[in-house]
């Protein structure tokens, strides 16, 4: 049996478009795709996630060494911070973000979401690449710049699911066309949400859930999620739990 026939994918952790005051928050989406000889871990989350995606994969019968690949849609702190917990997996990041942070690129315009030192550590595990490239059978990179210039999706081929990464951040830009905080090019964002709009059926957003592209419209989300915020204001009054849900 081939890889092709084995094909499959799953939201490990799903993406919140959420934000704050405080800053941005960084729940990202974490994909994962499977086939007869690869697991592919697209994106990793922040660091706050490390206890979360470990008993998430557990759930689904697998611990990092059965990561073989990891497929980075761009270097910014909440898609990347984990993947020193998948020493074993081949990584992957776009020829163009490596550019971007070795250039210094990402300075220039005031990008302070790259983790520099963090890249500096791992960057001899990275293999990159350039364009649209086979990764392994069925699953096609597909360049999706502006918010940085080397973001980077997947897209699996006959399934016509693109994991996009920040190159579609949530449901709500896509459907008014409002592209995400652009670090590259506000046109090619919206260049992006177009190539979006006609290759994929299914688009996985960097911060919100899977959604079902029909005529280039969000026309309906695959799943819910549902988010526990607790804080204690001050030691006299009870902890306080706020709830958010999308349904």
């Amino acid at each position: 049996m081939t890889d092709r026939q084995q094909l499959k994918w799953s939201v490990v952790l799903p993406g919140i478009p959420v934000s704050s005051n405080r800053g941005a928050l960084g729940w990202s989406s974490v994909t994962l795709i499977e086939s007869e000889n690869h697991r592919i871990l697209v994106d990793t989350g922040s660091y706050g996630d490390r206890a979360l995606l470990l008993e998430k994969l557990g759930q689904k019968g697998f611990g990092p060494e059965d990561i073989t690949m990891l497929f980075l849609t761009h270097f910014h702190f909440d898609h990347v911070l984990n993947l020193d917990l998948f020493p074993k997996a081949a990584l992957y990041l776009s020829e163009a973000e490596r550019d971007y942070i070795d250039q210094k690129d990402f300075l220039s315009v005031h990008d302070p979401f790259v983790p520099e030192p963090f890249y500096r550590f791992n960057v001899d595990r990275i293999t990159s690449f350039s364009g649209e490239k086979c990764l392994v059978p069925g699953i096609r990179t597909i360049p999706l710049p502006g918010h940085t210039p080397g973001m980077t999706g997947l897209l699996l081929e006959q399934e016509k699911v693109l994991i996009a990464g920040d190159g579609i951040k949530n449901g709500y830009e896509f459907a008014r066309d409002l592209p995400p905080p652009v670090f590259g090019s506000k046109r090619d964002a919206l260049a992006s949400y177009r190539k979006a709009r006609d290759i994929a059926d299914i688009i996985v957003p960097g911060h919100d859930r899977p959604f079902r592209n029909r005529d280039g419209e969000v026309s309906a989300y695959l799943d819910h999620f549902f988010i526990e915020v607790r804080f204690v204001p001050d030691p006299w009054i009870p902890e306080k739990i706020i709830t958010f849900s999308s349904r």
